[in-house]
């Protein structure tokens, strides 16, 4: 099945990880307008030749942070934070979908984490491929996933529940 009001899964935060990517956001700024300005007022204390050193890797930190920090802003400003109570039945960062591979019938058990949400083993991005492919989609679903490696394989969604393990600790 096709949905053509497919959904920018960039966009797409639960609130959780909305709320650690402003905090992240916060401690940028902070490092930003307070700490890199006081390493750099230390370093000019330096002798002349450990000094140029000195701020020129400053420099190089706070042109980081300052990417960093429109990022962060860019992700937040576009963001449309989703609640587990929206759409129950279709995926979403936050949620857990099992999928069948039609072409060789393997299942797997993915959680969808929201873009920017670190690597770990069962997990995909909302922005990867296959995350891609499963945002807003339902238990029924046929979705093509085009992977790095060039090769198509068409997903089965079997199932989209909560994130049972999510819940339990919130």
């Amino acid at each position: 099945m096709t949905h053509p009001d497919h959904p920018n899964s960039a966009s797409l935060l639960t609130r959780t990880d909305y709320e650690q990517h402003r905090a992240h956001l916060d401690e940028l700024r902070r490092v930003r307008d307070r700490d890199l300005p006081q390493l750099l007022r230390e370093a000019r204390a330096f002798v002349a030749s450990d000094a140029e050193e000195e701020i020129a890797q400053i420099r190089d930190d706070h042109v980081f942070v300052e990417a960093r920090i429109a990022h962060l802003e860019a992700l937040l400003r576009d963001a449309r934070v989703i609640a587990d109570s929206d759409s129950p039945d279709v995926a979403f960062p936050g949620r857990v979908v099992d999928v069948e591979y039609t072409r060789n019938g393997k299942r797997a058990t993915y959680r969808i984490a929201s873009v920017g949400s670190g690597a770990r083993s069962g997990v995909v991005s909302a922005g990867s491929p296959v995350g891609q492919a499963l945002i807003g989609r339902a238990s029924g679903d046929l979705v093509s996933v085009g992977l790095p490696n060039g090769r198509v394989e068409e997903l089965r969604v079997v199932a989209v529940r909560p994130d049972d393990a999510r819940l339990a600790a919130a």
